[in-house]
């Protein structure tokens, strides 16, 4: 329906005229609607016109050169665009309205350039005219505000997924994803997402072969010493003879607080794993005496191996060196119950 509601966020219809030569432009403006911009805040401050001449970018840079006047507003972009194709032919050709880029869009119910391509050689020479430029600061912060909120369809994602498969990038442009993605941290909304993909997906046996490279690297090789060698008893740990603050003690307390131990009112209701079983367990070598043979039956140590037994001894103490005579056998006294089971 068509309104003169401009205080309200609408599509809608402008005129714009040039002071010096009273030359007028009509278009449509919609975009204000994905900004949240009525047609009073947006047009002469956010827009400036749709025309790709010097008409529109003229009244950019000088508005005092011009005055435009607010036509109607619309409920929808199609009652808009109708409207404006309707006028337009109108004023088509008109000398006083600079409305020639309208033309043949206006002329047709579908474009007659729909569904052409663009010969090679004119495709090589719009790419070389788009070489080297870059867009400004202010294109660059439109363009993030307009393809902000945005939500791409299953099929726009499949098609960007099938234009990448196979392509390999180069190091420089590698270098820059990377740069780019530092610092970034994933929600836990995205890594659950993450998770879920690749759960199930089998690994190939180049990423195997590349795995394994990897770990080696933290794997002992021969000849290596481990860091820890030679200070047993040595070692000091790092919170021996330190105290807690009165300020940790509290966040410990609070941060127990409210969990439930796992065995709370299973008091008398746990069963041991041996329970009744009595008599009825078989140990694990019955039967086997004169049947197991040592590990290092038969087996020698090398003078080297020998060697090092002996300097890793040497100026130890023996733990009852001294107590000759002094220590007590543990069963000194005791007398042993007679056994029940001892056949007669």
């Amino acid at each position: 329906m068509r309104t003169k509601e401009f205080n309200k966020i609408k599509p809608y219809t402008y005129v714009l005229t040039r002071k010096s030569d009273n030359k007028k432009y009509h278009g449509v403006r919609f975009g204000n609607i994905k900004l949240g911009l009525t047609p009073n805040e947006d047009f002469g401050k956010k827009y400036f016109g749709s025309s790709t001449g010097r008409f529109c970018k003229d009244f950019k840079l000088n508005p005092k050169n011009y005055f435009f006047k607010l036509i109607w507003s619309f409920d929808q972009i199609e009652e808009a665009l109708f409207h404006e194709k309707k006028f337009n032919k109108q004023i088509l050709k008109n000398k006083n309205w600079e409305n020639k880029n309208a033309f043949p869009a206006i002329q047709y119910d579908v474009h007659p350039l729909l569904g052409k391509k663009h010969s090679k050689d004119s495709r090589i020479k719009m790419s070389n005219s788009q070489k080297g430029k870059k867009a400004s600061p202010e294109t660059r912060l439109k363009l993030s505000k307009m393809r902000k909120g945005r939500k791409l369809t299953k099929e726009h994602i499949e098609n960007i997924r099938k234009g990448n498969v196979g392509k390999k990038r180069s190091t420089k442009t590698k270098e820059k994803i990377r740069l780019a993605n530092l610092g970034r941290k994933a929600s836990t909304e995205t890594k659950l997402k993450m998770s879920m993909m690749r759960k199930g997906v089998p690994k190939s046996k180049k990423h195997k072969a590349k795995l394994k490279k990897h770990l080696k690297k933290f794997m002992f090789k021969k000849g290596e010493m481990p860091w820890n060698k030679g200070l047993k008893g040595k070692q000091v740990a790092w919170n021996k003879g330190k105290k807690f603050s009165i300020e940790s003690r509290m966040k410990m307390s609070l941060s127990q607080k409210g969990k439930v131990p796992w065995n709370k009112g299973k008091k008398g209701l746990q069963v041991a794993w041996n329970k009744g079983k009595r008599g009825l367990q078989v140990p694990w070598n019955k039967g086997k005496k004169g049947l197991q043979v040592a590990w290092n039956k038969g087996k020698k140590f090398s003078i080297e191996s020998r060697m090092k037994m002996s300097l890793s001894q040497k100026g130890k103490v023996p733990w009852n060196k001294g107590l000759k005579g002094v220590m007590i056998a543990w069963n000194k006294g005791k007398r042993f119950k007679k056994n029940i089971y001892a056949t007669t």
